[in-house]
């Protein structure tokens, strides 16, 4: 400034001064502002990763109740339906509790009904599917024994 003003620009005893209280200024808002931002980031980060964790396990919810409907049709002809129970006991969280009906083929009267636990409804609608897949797996072996003349015991 001395080079392009000239004879307005004298320097006084303390001409130092502002540039390190800018400094120190400058340093002093870092240190607040360097905390509040690793805070806020780490906030949103975590907020972010919640919001994928839900989504996720909302989508998994959605394709096992889509696979479960899918593969009881196929299972199930006729028609079936489902009730899910969720039930809290004392200590032990929640729990699900799931009971399936197949029906027959005329009336659509009940003629199968089972009832499955677990954990979660996820779990609930797997374990049905595979209750149902023991069952006809049960129906085939019984009908090829009846075919080839061996008795089956009933109960």
């Amino acid at each position: 400034m001395v080079q392009f003003g000239g004879e307005r620009f004298h320097p006084g005893p303390f001409s130092l001064l502002a540039p390190v209280l800018l400094i120190v200024f400058v340093v002093c808002v870092g240190a607040i502002l360097l905390p509040v931002a690793g805070l806020t980031v780490s906030r949103v980060r975590g907020a972010r990763r919640s919001w994928r964790v839900h989504r996720r396990r909302r989508r998994a919810a959605a394709g096992a109740e889509q696979r479960a409907r899918a593969l009881m049709s196929e299972l199930c002809p006729h028609g079936w339906r489902a009730q899910i129970m969720l039930e809290h006991g004392p200590g032990d969280g929640s729990g699900v509790e799931l009971e399936w009906t197949e029906l027959e083929e005329d009336s659509g009267r009940p003629l199968v009904m089972r009832r499955v636990g677990a954990s979660t409804i996820a779990e609930a609608l797997d374990a049905m599917v595979a209750d149902r897949r023991t069952d006809e797996t049960l129906e085939q072996i019984e009908r090829r024994a009846f075919a080839d003349g061996t008795p089956w015991p009933d109960g």
